[in-house]
């Protein structure tokens, strides 16, 4: 599993971010010296107090490990969680998944008492994470409970639907699962097509051939020139293009309705896998994780890196800028935070948050002066913003300008009352109230990503254009060599399938139209029925491939495939088992 080299342990640590930290400590900054770590190493500098929480962390992660009672595991986390809120953060998910680890082992040396609380601890450490119910599932599974592991996996897949990424990745791979039945149904009703008309396509075929190779010859060259594309790679998908475009002539309106449908479909479907891959392509990026995990107060390990990452492709955009003022801000690196502030300043001047935020930079230092300033400003340009009036009455107080404070207060209470009273009741941690703006500014960020990515794929040579485009020509070119090939026989007759194939007696053919569906609707020449009858099995069929089909959901622990296999199995018993029913009250 990917999550076993999780625990070589938090040392990888590249950083953390988090927004709406405390107030910072500037005691910790002056008057001594503090070390900043290069951007080259961890990607976004890191201070040496941020430095040594990280390392804090560590130690406390090593002292749980070794823990021997659940009393003494739960301490563990609550000291995690409390050293972790120190920059900001809430979550440690690597850590999560290191505790689900040793849930497992403990588990498979039969102490299900240790394999409880490392469960409880890994979702403490991460709630409502799907990991935890698929390890609980695990867990309860190797104790002997199995309907209490059947409700955990289900919990597991209820949670998968509460994540942003998840819920994204497993709708992206819905998409590519029904791409995949619609086309391999097309095969399927390709295939009944050439066993309910194939062998009116062989008589014409060796007739025609028969005219001019003697005997048994011809009846052999018929069936090379009906299997011959197997001989190429992907021999049997090439069999299918050739089989439909051959059996076209023979065909109803709706079959041929249905056959047109899936050239198209063949045609367009390298183009939407292919628009699907970019749009994902920057949803998974790191940056646009590590952005995503903010939003989330989630440390991972390459947290940091991944924001240099971003940094390095965005080096020019406001809204980068503001986002990584934010995360030094919450790491308590006012000064490099006030810079990055400037900066955005310069390029959006009225940036509110940016105002804000540097206002609250100058009210730590105790510069009321500049922080009214910065205060001023950002009401001015915002009027209705109620966070630039209470900071102002905030910085009045501190400079003894009480009327000036009881006016911006008022006002602050008239602009939004429960959220002044919101700031009163916190007003004992942090005086002050600092922006989250870098956090909004998120889905402008991947906007921007995306465009990057899509500038960059707009220098593409016409070759690269043209390969591109090449499935949907095939496509056109297809339906063309299929209407080509009709009108060119048309004038020599088609030999008529039979309109009903009775292989044997009357118990033999409805057994036969139970087990091969599509079958009976194909010799009457019902083209949507016959696709139709072939969809849902096909579907069910696919359905524990589905993770191979689709794009592969970063979780760390993997639930495996019963619940995609137990429904696919139910669901062919019930979809047979209606089709028996059916065969046997409506056929005399």
């Amino acid at each position: 599993m990917a999550w076993l080299a999780v625990l070589g342990t938090l040392g990888g640590i590249g950083g953390v971010g988090g927004i709406g930290g405390p107030a910072p400590a500037f005691a910790q900054s002056e008057g001594a010296a503090v070390t900043i770590s290069s951007p080259h190493v961890t990607g976004v500098e890191l201070s040496t107090p941020v430095q040594q929480v990280l390392q804090q962390i560590q130690e406390q992660w090593a002292q749980w490990i070794g823990a021997s009672n659940r009393e003494r595991a739960g301490q563990l986390v609550d000291n995690l969680l409390t050293t972790v809120r120190q920059i900001g953060m809430q979550r440690l998910p690597d850590l999560s998944l290191g505790a689900l680890l040793q849930a497992e082992r403990a588990a498979l040396q039969k102490d299900f008492a240790r394999a409880r609380w490392a469960l409880e601890g890994a979702e403490r450490l991460d709630p409502g994470r799907p990991e935890v119910a698929f390890a609980t599932a695990s867990v309860d599974r190797l104790e002997g409970s199995y309907l209490a592991a059947v409700y955990q996996l289900l919990i597991g897949y209820q949670r998968l639907f509460w994540l942003p990424l998840e819920r994204y990745l497993w709708a992206e791979s819905l998409l590519l699962f029904c791409l995949a039945v619609l086309l391999l149904t097309g095969g399927l009703f390709t295939a009944v097509q050439m066993a309910t008309k194939g062998g009116a396509l062989y008589r014409d075929l060796a007739q025609r051939v028969g005219r001019r190779l003697p005997g048994s010859a011809g009846m052999t060259a018929a069936v090379v020139l009906l299997v011959w594309p197997l001989a190429l790679p992907y021999g049997p998908v090439w069999l299918l293009l050739y089989w439909s475009a051959l059996i076209w002539g023979y065909a109803s309106t709706s079959e041929r309705v249905v056959f047109v449908s899936l050239w198209l479909l063949l045609g367009v479907s390298p183009l939407l896998v292919a628009a699907e891959r970019r749009e994902l392509t920057v949803n998974l990026s790191p940056p646009v994780q590590a952005m995503e995990n903010l939003s989330a107060k989630r440390l991972y390990g390459s947290l940091f890196t991944d924001l240099g990452v971003l940094r390095s492709l965005l080096p020019e955009s406001p809204a980068v800028k503001q986002l990584l003022a934010d995360v030094h801000r919450s790491l308590n690196q006012w000064d490099l935070a006030r810079s990055l502030y400037r900066q955005v300043l310069e390029k959006e001047p009225n940036n509110t948050a940016a105002f804000l935020n540097l206002g609250d930079y100058f009210f730590f230092k105790g510069d009321y002066g500049n922080a009214i300033q910065y205060f001023q400003k950002a009401a001015a340009a915002d009027a209705t913003s109620a966070a630039a009036q209470f900071n102002l009455s905030q910085a009045y107080s501190e400079s003894y300008l009480f009327d000036d404070q009881q006016r911006a207060f008022a006002q602050a209470r008239a602009l939004d009352g429960p959220r002044v009273d919101r700031w009163l009741k916190q007003a004992e941690q942090q005086r002050v109230v600092t922006a989250d703006g870098g956090l909004a500014r998120i889905p402008e960020i991947r906007s921007q990503l995306l465009k990057s990515f899509r500038g960059r794929e707009s220098a593409l040579s016409r070759g690269d254009v043209l390969r591109r485009s090449i499935s949907l020509v095939f496509a056109v070119g297809l339906l063309l060599v299929a209407i080509g090939i009709h009108l060119g026989r048309r004038r020599f007759g088609y030999t008529e399938p039979p309109l009903d194939v009775r292989l044997g007696g009357r118990a033999f053919d409805r057994w036969r139209r139970i087990l091969l569906p599509g079958v009976a609707a194909a010799e009457a020449g019902e083209g949507g029925r016959t696709f139709l009858a072939l969809l849902l099995p096909t579907g069910l069929l696919l359905l524990p491939l589905s993770s191979r089909v689709g794009f592969r959901i970063p979780w760390g622990y993997d639930p495996g495939n019963l619940i995609l296999w137990t429904v696919a199995v139910l669901g062919l018993l019930l979809y047979f088992g209606a089709r028996l029913r059916w065969e046997l009250t409506h056929q005399v």
